[in-house]
């Protein structure tokens, strides 16, 4: 708990903020019809860029002070190369792109977000169950979703939008945890 004492929960708006844009992208996804692919394939390639730049930031801003500094590293590349290699793409061949990589990474960041939660988990059961349900869902709707997402139109949108609105919940949870844990150690 050193690294928590030390400054780490003062950055507790960087999950937030990966937390909204993934809430942004779920309700985004349950009310796009499916003619707007490209559009909200390019909109998540650059939005993932984003989250990559955060995760970085929370790693150049933390990485002495947090002891699982690697994983947001890791995660953090991967966005950024991702997000990168999607905007590079072509209009015809991103659409299929994105599905295989939106639900490649919700279960990527729902991994992470398990370790995140047993870092975290010290100081309360309650936030703990929520973020492991919150996971559990995530993970659950992703595979759903990655299962057959060309040939389950509605159903598919359904998990996606889903899935990243769980995930979204959960980052947002970590900030709430964060935040509280920050106000404890003041």
């Amino acid at each position: 708990m050193a690294f928590i004492k030390n400054g780490l929960t003062r950055y507790w708006w960087i999950p937030m903020l990966t937390g909204i844009i993934a809430i942004g992208l779920g309700i985004w996804a349950l009310s796009s019809p499916v003619t707007s692919i490209p559009f909200l394939a390019y909109t998540f390639a650059a939005l993932i860029c984003v989250a990559g730049v955060c995760n970085l930031a929370f790693v150049a801003f933390n990485g002495r002070r947090a002891p699982n500094w690697g994983w947001a590293l890791a995660l953090g590349l991967l966005d950024m190369i991702a997000g990168i290699w999607m905007l590079s793409l072509p209009e015809e061949e991103l659409a299929v792109t994105f599905i295989i990589v939106l639900g490649i990474w919700l279960l990527c960041v729902a991994i992470n977000a398990i370790c995140e939660t047993f870092v975290l988990s010290s100081a309360s059961v309650w936030w703990t169950i929520f973020a492991v349900i919150m996971l559990v869902a995530t993970i659950y709707f992703a595979i759903m979703f990655l299962s057959s997402p060309l040939t389950m139109a509605v159903a598919g949108w359904l998990y996606l939008g889903i899935s990243l609105i769980a995930f979204g919940a959960f980052r947002i949870s970590v900030s709430c945890r964060l935040h509280q844990l920050n106000k404890a150690f003041r």
